[in-house]
């Protein structure tokens, strides 16, 4: 035999072309193989978006009085909503009942655990109190 010709790669398997990957063969490996990579760079580009949407509709909102004008309307229809459906719905009135209860259940036990909350709620009432105060003051005809 001769030299030049015997090469390593020049057996019966290596003779043979590699097989062709396809492409969705490929991409779906290469998911499994960077899964986590590919989602924290995928949750990065979707919470800059939303950043930069959220900051567009601020700025609009704080600038342009028809826009706060169509989100104070729409928010009222929706309350008006609400209001009717729990006026004529039992089941809405039921589960709305339950939750202002649990509300109260847990702000009472806020107010029973945690002072912070609880100096936080005697400032806001004794504010509160001030005000009715003063506007009672500003009522009554001297």
């Amino acid at each position: 035999m001769n030299p030049e010709n015997n090469h390593p790669t020049d057996t019966p398997e290596a003779s043979e072309p590699p097989k062709k990957q396809s492409r969705k063969e490929y991409m779906a490996q290469y998911y499994l193989e960077n899964k986590d990579e590919i989602s924290a760079r995928r949750k990065a580009a979707r919470l800059s978006r939303q950043d930069e949407i959220n900051a567009a509709y601020r700025e609009k909102y704080a600038t342009n009085p028809a826009v706060r004008a169509q989100k104070l309307k729409t928010k009222a229809k929706v309350r008006q909503t609400y209001k009717e459906r729990l006026a004529t719905d039992p089941d809405a009135k039921k589960q709305h009942e339950e939750q202002l209860a649990n509300r109260r259940k847990c702000h009472q036990e806020r107010l029973a655990n945690d002072p912070a909350y609880r100096q936080k709620r005697e400032a806001f009432a004794a504010a509160q109190r001030e005000r009715r105060k003063q506007k009672k003051e500003g009522d009554t005809p001297q």
